[in-house]
């Protein structure tokens, strides 16, 4: 019985199919991610095995390279895999490629954060291997995390998270500011098929106060891709670097 509930608990959200085999290249990254489910799957056939709740209180975020300020005081209350690009410019070939945002689309990962902690791990490595779905409201393959929200920049220092698709917790829309940030752990991957110029930072941010929302702090952790080249030789004037991410929303 409980592994039926397991198996439909993890259908919407990491077990959509063997359909992925056919749609997309069988790499190790993939395995591994399937390797856990697997794991997942065997466990719950296990005699008194608890089932899944969704309990954010649960979750335990990453610790960072160089810690970031604790949530002390604050309730989770969502988590989401981010995938899209971080925006670059270039003065010149001789400038160091300048950061102006980036531009995301999110997917509801709250669940597994509270559940499957170790498949959240591998969530963003496997992301930044396949390109989002043409759809604006397909969910993410092959994880088939659903679509929560939007991120962008109003300028090219205030990042913003604006929960406004019909999934969307009500959380309204939320203008942040950078408090504090830590080098991606030394593994982390680097970029599209282990290949590029490192992972973004983790971070730690607050809200402003034109925010509309009960958020008060989010987290970017687990961070693969999206770092530019050390100089703008051989880059256009404006360019963009994949990136994927976990991010953690606390009221």
């Amino acid at each position: 019985m409980k592994y039926s509930i397991l198996l439909a608990s993890l259908a919407p959200t990491m077990m959509a199919a063997p359909l992925t085999r056919d749609t997309f290249e069988w790499t190790p990254t993939l395995a591994g991610y399937f390797d856990v489910v697997f794991q997942y799957m065997q466990q719950a056939k296990q005699p008194g095995q608890p089932s899944p709740t969704c309990d954010l209180s649960k979750a335990a975020m990453p610790i960072a390279p160089s810690p970031l300020p604790s949530p002390a005081g604050l309730v989770l209350e969502h988590v989401a895999v981010g995938r899209g690009v971080q925006n670059y410019t270039c003065a010149n070939a001789t400038a160091t490629p300048a950061a102006v945002g980036a531009v995301a689309r999110f997917y509801n990962a709250s669940c597994v954060a509270a559940d499957y902690p170790d498949l959240l791990g591998l969530i963003p490595n496997l992301a930044l291997q396949y390109p989002l779905p043409a759809d604006p409201s397909a969910p993410l393959a092959p994880s088939e995390l659903q679509l929560s929200s939007h991120h962008f920049f109003s300028n090219t220092t205030t990042p913003v998270f604006t929960f406004d698709t019909p999934e969307s917790p009500d959380f309204g829309t939320i203008f942040a500011q950078k408090v504090h940030s830590s080098d991606a752990p030394a593994n982390a991957v680097p970029g599209i098929s282990g290949t590029g110029n490192g992972a973004v930072p983790w971070l730690y941010l607050t809200s402003r106060s034109d925010t509309e929302s009960e958020i008060k702090a989010v987290y970017r952790l687990s961070t693969a891709g999206g770092q530019p080249p050390e100089t703008c030789a051989d880059m256009p004037a404006a360019f963009s670097v994949d990136y994927s991410a976990t991010y953690w929303f606390y009221k």
